[in-house]
């Protein structure tokens, strides 16, 4: 029986302490993710996933140590990038994220808390993904619905079956896990458009997000042979007068 997410620690039997945690990140090949930003970035949109993903990775492996991180993608530059620092990495079977997410886990072991972070936060810090272990610790299962409550960035337990992808979040709450809506915008920003980019923006990027977006902007801004009109710096769009 799952407890109450406001409950004392003690009367908890399936605390997890926040060290114990595996966390599964799941990211797409960078060369066919995030298709819903081409409209922003164009062409950069490989660079912008790569670096949101890298974001991500670098937040969780500083809230929990690269030993308890598992990255599961077939990316062949994250791979070995984030084999070097420590992170287990899991090659994605290429059957959808419910699957490569499993895979994940089976890595982590049968009956081992986990928890299965998606790998487009890029305003993610590590104080707000622990603040979330820790809230996730003191119930069997957990997660963490998205900004818009709908989908879901964070699910928490063991030997569960995720269910990522539309309305998740009310189809892990109908498998009985708690839902914590916690005030933790950083953590609960994931990223798949110009909009969400918009808002992870004005949260504060991590930096190879950062960086991917100013080089972006610099150089749409020397490519035109017109008068800049107007740009908007956080969907990287704009208009020129001919």
């Amino acid at each position: 029986m799952s407890t109450s997410p406001n409950a004392h620690p003690e009367s908890a039997p399936h605390l997890v302490p926040s060290g114990d945690w595996v966390v599964v990140v799941p990211v797409k090949d960078t060369r066919h993710g995030k298709s819903r930003l081409a409209r922003a970035v164009g062409s950069d949109r490989a660079a912008l996933s790569g670096a949101i993903a890298h974001d991500t990775l670098a937040a969780t492996v500083e809230a929990v140590g690269a030993r308890q991180v598992v990255l599961v993608t077939g990316d062949e530059v994250l791979a070995p990038t984030w084999a070097a620092k420590g992170v287990t990495v899991v090659g994605d079977p290429g059957t959808g994220l419910n699957d490569a997410v499993a895979s994940g886990m089976r890595q982590a072991g049968r009956g081992a808390p986990v928890a299965v972070l998606l790998g487009d936060l890029p305003a993610l810090d590590a104080v707000s993904l622990r603040t979330a272990l820790e809230r996730a610790a003191a119930v069997a299962e957990s997660f963490v619905p998205d900004g818009d409550g709908t989908g879901t960035v964070l699910r928490c337990g063991r030997d569960f079956t995720p269910r990522f992808g539309a309305d998740s979040a009310s189809r892990h709450a109908a498998d009985g896990a708690v839902r914590l809506d916690l005030p933790l915008p950083r953590l609960r920003t994931d990223v798949d458009d110009a909009r969400s980019l918009a808002r992870a923006r004005r949260l504060g990027l991590g930096p190879a997000t950062r960086a991917v977006l100013a080089d972006r902007a610099s150089g749409w801004i020397r490519s035109m042979q017109a008068t800049v009109h107007r740009f908007d710096p956080d969907t990287h769009s704009g208009s020129v007068l001919r």
